[in-house]
């Protein structure tokens, strides 16, 4: 499992988090951390910024319980993860908050989806692995993927005055696109991959927000943070921003300023990636070969979403859109499911427009559901996880990863 491990790198996270709630969490694993929780300053801003210098050290040897833990807290940490948690915490007749933290001047703003989260957590474990298991089914992140040129071009991370040029081109990027001018790009290495965030400003929002019980107007610029992840040894490049035209944009200044090919990701097969060819010849027989992964405990064909087979316009070159498309999801196999709707479906004319699989890791004695979707050509999406590589490594066994085109 070392391997395995991700690496915790959320300066968000810290500059935010409730650092009683966090120091209650580290305080359990203290006699396993590579530092000394009373070294660290007592002031709340230099202590927010030690441990998250902390945490970029980290290594195999660090709790992994406690990385998993704090990626599944994050997880939660919105407003999607707020409702799942007071979902569960009202089926249960559990008050996820003490009624007196509501109470008073303070009117309950510190309550906000981080904070229930790591609450949650600490005091209410069963209704947070509820909702963990809840966040399995709801659609992940799509990251735009790239197959470079070629495999073992190593990144110029190391090199400061690669970093700065790289920095400079997103920043007037983002700048010219949002008029913000905050940017910062951090870095980090991790195991065979190369990981940045990409911290900036969004466009201005004019919000009516409640003052003291009385309505205001508040000006706000949302800070968003995107990644990018190079793996030297393949070529590919993963890129999550806000939007498609951003995520090609941040591939084509990583490929100009880190690997002094500004071509690299852009030529005609760099994204096709993944297929559900396997599922077409194989039809309602499909399934996963797994017997290979002892961590694994069961894999579910969740939803299948088909359509009529796109074709060319005569003459055109375009692609004519499907007239009809058909979502079909199941609590045991949607393809068989599909297949008792659709007695006539013949998976090797119709179009697949995606595939969901439902994987069941056990992990730390508990049991962690991921949902992983597969849209071809270019998109896997499943939430970052200890087991991204195995999952990944299923896909390839399977036949659902395309090999590099010669």
């Amino acid at each position: 499992m070392a391997r395995s491990i991700k690496k915790f790198v959320n300066e968000g996270f810290f500059q935010t988090v409730d650092l009683d709630l966090l120091d209650r969490l580290l305080g359990s694993y203290a006699d396993r951390l590579p530092f000394r929780l009373s070294d660290l300053p007592k002031d709340q801003g230099p202590r927010r910024k030690a441990l998250y210098e902390r945490f970029l050290e980290i290594d195999e040897t660090f709790p992994a319980q406690l990385l998993d833990a704090l990626h599944c807290i994050v997880q939660l940490s919105d407003l999607r993860g707020l409702q799942l948690l007071r979902e569960r915490a009202d089926l249960a007749e559990v008050p996820l908050i003490p009624v007196e933290e509501t109470d008073g001047e303070s009117d309950g703003r510190h309550l906000h989806p981080q904070h229930v989260a790591l609450r949650a957590y600490l005091d209410h474990r069963e209704i947070f692995d509820k909702a963990i298991v809840a966040l399995a089914f709801f659609q992940a992140s799509s990251p735009m993927e790239f197959n470079g040129a070629r495999e073992g071009i190593e990144s110029r991370h190391d090199d400061p005055e690669a970093c700065e040029a790289f920095r400079e081109a997103v920043s007037a990027y983002f700048r010219e696109r949002y008029l913000g001018r905050h940017c910062r790009v951090l870095w980090y290495p991790e195991d065979d991959e190369v990981n940045i965030l990409v911290r900036h400003g969004r466009n201005m929002v004019v919000l009516m927000v409640e003052e003291h019980g009385d309505e205001q107007v508040a000006s706000i610029r949302e800070v968003r943070q995107d990644t990018i992840r190079y793996r030297p040894a393949t070529g590919r490049l993963k890129v999550s921003a806000e939007q498609p035209i951003e995520r090609k944009q941040l591939s084509r200044l990583f490929a100009e300023h880190l690997l002094g090919e500004p071509n690299f990701f852009d030529w005609s097969d760099s994204q096709n990636l993944y297929t559900l060819q396997p599922v077409r010849d194989q039809g309602v027989d499909f399934e996963l070969k797994t017997d290979w992964d002892e961590d694994l405990k069961k894999v579910r064909l969740a939803e299948i979403q088909v359509m009529e087979q796109e074709e060319e316009g005569a003459g055109t070159g375009r692609r004519r859109r499907s007239p009809w498309v058909l979502t079909v999801r199941d609590p045991r196999n949607a393809i068989k499911q599909l297949r008792r709707l659709l007695p006539w479906i013949d998976f090797e004319t119709i179009g697949i427009n995606y595939l969901k699989l439902e994987f069941k890791f056990r992990l730390h004695g508990k049991d962690r559901y991921i949902m992983v979707k597969i849209k071809p050509k270019d998109v896997v999406s499943f939430r970052q996880h200890v087991y991204e590589d195995k999952i990944m490594e299923h896909l390839r066994r399977n036949g659902l990863c395309l090999p590099r085109p010669s």
